[in-house]
């Protein structure tokens, strides 16, 4: 298989110190695998220097980064809607989280699978996550099995890979958690077919991870039984 052309995007709030170790990676590892790349930083709000260090970069690595900035917080869904709608100049889009707890170097374990999949997501075996996320996480991916007969190992893996032209198809609404399940559901509507790939989990080492909190949970299940609602 040829090298594909991809467009790079991560969301990032309070990741300024993830941010200077994340982005060097990123760069290095899709000037190896790629013909063609950029890397699409989404500062949502952050209260800490995240911006300032996002925009450092950016002048660093010019011309393949730029940094879009929120005013204020808007939101994980917010954040990736911006990526993907940001992150348009090439053939596949990649992203992940900017908080570190992934190996960018893994995108090579997907690559091989774009020639005959257009959507390649990971899933993480282990995960680093307190008893009580795990066990979160655990209950939301049954409730989107039984919901939306969406059979995906890791529905909120951060680490996805998907075809341009497979996104051009759909449109997405979530300003929140649920964004990783809406855009599953939508692109199976579409046809398209999934490959899975095992992905390590690593331990957050900066910044405080917010995804556990009661209003990111009511926020993202009040979005799912709207997004069901509106779609039985």
């Amino acid at each position: 298989m040829r090298k594909p052309s991809i467009s790079f995007f991560c969301p990032a709030y309070n990741d300024e110190k993830n941010l200077a170790i994340l982005i060097p990676k990123v760069f290095k590892i899709l000037k190896k695998l790629c013909s063609g790349f950029e890397i699409v930083i989404v500062e949502d709000g952050s209260p800490d220097n995240t911006g300032k260090v996002a925009d450092e970069l950016a002048t660093a690595y010019k011309p393949f980064i730029k940094v879009i900035h929120h005013r204020k917080n808007l939101g994980y869904g917010a954040a990736l809607r911006s990526g993907f709608s940001n992150a348009k100049k090439f053939d596949y889009v990649f992203y992940t989280d900017g908080d570190m707890q992934y190996d960018v170097e893994e995108l090579s374990k997907m690559i091989p699978y774009l020639k005959d999949c257009e959507v390649v997501i990971g899933f993480r075996l282990k995960r680093t996550l307190t008893f009580i996320r795990q066990v979160q996480s655990i209950v939301f991916n049954w409730i989107i099995r039984l919901l939306f007969d969406l059979h995906i190992k890791d529905v909120n893996c951060a680490f996805k890979i998907v075809s341009r032209d497979a996104l051009n198809k759909i449109n997405l609404t979530s300003n929140g958690a649920f964004i990783d399940t809406e855009l599953l559901v939508k692109l199976k509507k579409q046809g398209y077919e999934f490959k899975e790939i095992e992905v390590v989990h690593l331990p957050r080492k900066f910044g405080k991870a917010s995804g556990g909190s009661i209003k990111v949970i009511f926020g993202t299940l009040f979005e799912m039984f709207k997004f069901y609602l509106n779609n039985k």
